[in-house]
């Protein structure tokens, strides 16, 4: 069975190099599009799913911001599964820092070119949100697509997006050292059957993916053989 995996925010799916998957199981990549002039998400999320093939079964993965596409991808596609990787499913696990964004319109005024490739200060900011003391061994990686109007759309999609889909057979993995999306607001839902729901990476930051793909794999397994 086909998995299609999605990328965080502006990163490509070289982040993916260490997943592995069961027997029986293909990865596919979806990389990143260049948002059209005043693209809402809905019809971002059409574009981004027009290779999936819904006549085949087939499952959805997404990493940080990757993870609220493939739930908006629920809005007109029906997977057997849905698999969030360090990334959140509802309102309450969205962190405080998300509305400051928002009620600031930081996307509005502040200057994107701030993320131009070549630019230190995105070099200091933007890679640190993945890399940290890691960067020089994961660079190659998770080499950043931080065009000025894709990083605008998306950071401002992902700050003000409320989930409004409801996702059948939905699974989160998720580290305990998140400083992304915070792992005690991931526990922090009404889900009742949320340990069947959510596998906890002990010690698994924003790049839990690079750094314990093992741990990874083994939720990964559990997850597609239930």
């Amino acid at each position: 069975m086909k998995i299609h995996f999605i990328p965080g925010l502006a990163a490509n799916c070289k982040c993916f190099k260490f997943i592995e998957l069961p027997h029986g199981f293909e990865k596919i990549y979806i990389e990143w599009l260049h948002p059209e002039p005043q693209e809402t998400l809905e019809h971002y999320t059409l574009r981004m799913a027009e290779n999936i093939d819904p006549s085949d079964p087939f499952m959805l993965l997404g990493y940080s911001f990757g993870g609220v596409i493939v739930q908006e991808m629920n809005r007109f596609l029906s997977p057997e599964k849905t698999i969030l990787l360090s990334s959140i499913k509802n309102n309450v696990q969205r962190p405080k820092y998300f509305d400051w964004v928002q009620k600031t319109h930081l996307t509005h005024w502040f200057p994107m070119n701030f993320f131009a490739n070549d630019g230190f200060l995105s070099y200091t900011f933007a890679r640190s949100v993945y890399f940290g003391k890691h960067m020089e061994k994961f660079e190659e990686y998770l080499s950043l697509h931080t065009d000025p109007i894709y990083m605008r759309w998306a950071i401002d999609n992902v700050t003000k997006w409320k989930s409004t889909v409801l996702c059948e057979n939905l699974y989160q993995i998720h580290g305990t050292k998140d400083i992304v999306f915070p792992y005690k607001l991931i526990k922090k839902n009404n889900d009742k059957n949320i340990e069947n729901q959510l596998f906890t990476i002990p010690g698994g930051d924003h790049l839990m993916a690079l750094l314990k793909p093992h741990l990874i794999n083994q939720a990964l397994k559990e997850i597609l053989e239930k």
